[in-house]
């Protein structure tokens, strides 16, 4: 396999492009618990950080397992 300096930017790209998506997700979700009482808003921002993690991971997944396949490959 070679390796290109071309692969590492596009690898520093993708980190800084989840960094920023993570830091929106995560005002969007400090917003949207603003409107709850103060004893459910501790609740309800760590179900959705856990919520996030779990669709990454998931998400992820998914695309390990749609890389090995050809057609999608195309």
């Amino acid at each position: 396999m070679d390796v290109q300096a071309s692969d590492f930017l596009t690898v520093a790209l993708l980190v800084v492009l989840e960094g920023l998506l993570s830091a929106d997700n995560a005002l969007v979700l400090a917003i949207l618990v603003l409107g709850l009482p103060k004893h459910e808003q501790r609740k309800a921002l760590r179900y959705g950080i856990l919520g996030a993690f779990f669709f990454r991971i998931v998400a992820i997944l998914l695309a390990v397992h749609l890389i090995q396949i050809a057609f999608v490959k195309l």
